[in-house]
């Protein structure tokens, strides 16, 4: 149960994740290639509308170049930049960049809101921490992707999901995670992953509780969302034709892009490492965290927050050439919560096993060691991201990076 003590302390915790992504939008000095092509999509709709969107559409169909960049189908992340764009009067990629901070922010209290409804106090307080200063998560932030905001809408979606299995009965909770996994189709086509997690999950529940009412809300619910999301899509780029022939190709592209295939290519346990070289101090934490909740701690939402980061991870390192932290940025808020839970589940351990004079000792060492790693990781993203100026989180880059 959290007190207003550890609610002081989440705010104030909040409030630093907050203060660093803002405090760092504004020291990129080059973009890459990716955030030019989602600035040139969101000109070209202020410029010309639906038929400047069915002429990219057209271009990126008949140029094999252009398919080595973000689909135009990503049309929700194309007409919000636009509407930032009009709003500000600026045309440049900092404005998507400050689209993907927004999201940031907006993932840190989500992540927070999680951490106080399903999180010992104690436990949740080290996730947040962890997520304020994890380099990826603060490297997404700064740049003109759709990272930023799958990674929000994927955080929604457990959300709703830990309070639908908690409380089934509730049942405004299927509707707000239809609505966010819905829209989040509109962002990026990978959005039925986590979607699509989340889904089994809370039918798994539904349907061990015989629960076939909610069960069927649920369906429609869903149903309903998709495809009002696919005719606005479809309507949006030409045709589903269009819309479905784009989003198939995308794996055949990304096999045989140069950029995949020298960047994002390797040993699939690499995706783990990625991880590693980033973070490892939270990388170790979450290891310690998944273990305690298989084998001590079951509680249903963090049993599922362990599933959907192992299935994610997993899903992801499947795929050829795809091993690149930006494609697996739906687990960065659960595996620093997995990373809060290991440090809970170690100094619980640590104060059953130690005698009462050895305690203190041992709490300082290792908050002073969680402390530590929080400082380590927040200048590893000051080397790597702002000193260094990295402009992927694909694993060549980030070998190359450690090795320097």
């Amino acid at each position: 149960m959290s007190t207003p003590r550890h609610l002081i302390l989440m705010a104030g915790l909040v409030i630093l994740g907050a203060v660093l992504r803002v405090h760092n939008l504004g020291n990129v000095n080059s973009r890459t290639p990716d955030e030019r092509v989602y600035t040139y999509q969101a000109k070209t709709w202020l410029d010309s509308g639906p038929v400047g969107m069915r002429q990219l559409i057209a271009e990126y169909k008949g140029d094999a170049d252009t398919k080595l960049y973000p689909p135009p189908t990503r049309v929700g992340m194309i007409r919000m930049l636009a509407a930032l764009m009009r709003w500000t009067g600026k045309y440049d990629e900092s404005v998507g960049a400050k689209l993907s901070c927004a999201a940031s922010l907006g993932s840190l209290l989500v992540l927070a809101l999680i951490g106080i409804r399903f999180l010992p106090p104690w436990a949740a307080l080290a996730g947040i921490l962890l997520y304020d200063v994890f380099p990826a998560d603060l490297g997404i932030a700064r740049r003109t992707w759709t990272d930023a905001l799958v990674e929000l809408a994927g955080l929604l979606l457990i959300y709703f999901a830990c309070e639908i299995t908690r409380t089934p009965a509730r049942r405004v909770w299927y509707f707000f995670f239809a609505l966010v996994g819905s829209l989040g189709l509109l962002v990026k086509e990978s959005m039925p992953v986590p979607y699509g997690l989340c889904a089994l999950w809370i039918l798994w529940v539904l349907i061990r509780q015989r629960q076939w009412a909610n069960v069927l809300i649920l369906l429609l619910a869903t149903a309903v969302g998709m495809s009002a999301s696919l005719w606005w899509l479809a309507h949006q780029v030409g045709t589903l034709a269009d819309y479905v022939s784009i989003v198939k190709g995308i794996p055949g592209v990304n096999a045989t892009n140069p950029y995949a295939l020298e960047y994002a290519s390797g040993p699939r346990y690499l995706m783990l490492l990625a991880f590693w070289i980033l973070s490892p101090i939270t990388s170790l934490l979450a290891v310690a965290g998944l273990a305690g909740v298989m084998l001590k701690q079951r509680e249903r939402p963090l049993v599922f927050i362990s599933c959907f980061t192992v299935a994610y991870i997993a899903i992801a390192m499947a795929v050829p050439h795809w091993i690149n932290l930006r494609y697996v940025g739906n687990t960065f808020g659960s595996v620093c919560l997995l990373a809060g839970l290991g440090v809970w589940h170690l100094i619980s351990a640590g104060w059953t096993w130690l005698d009462m004079q050895e305690r203190k000792p041992f709490a300082v060492v290792a908050i002073a060691i969680v402390l530590g790693g929080a400082v380590a990781d927040y200048l590893r993203f000051q080397r790597y991201f702002v000193r260094d100026e990295m402009v992927d989180l694909s694993i060549k880059w980030l070998m190359d990076e450690r090795n320097q």
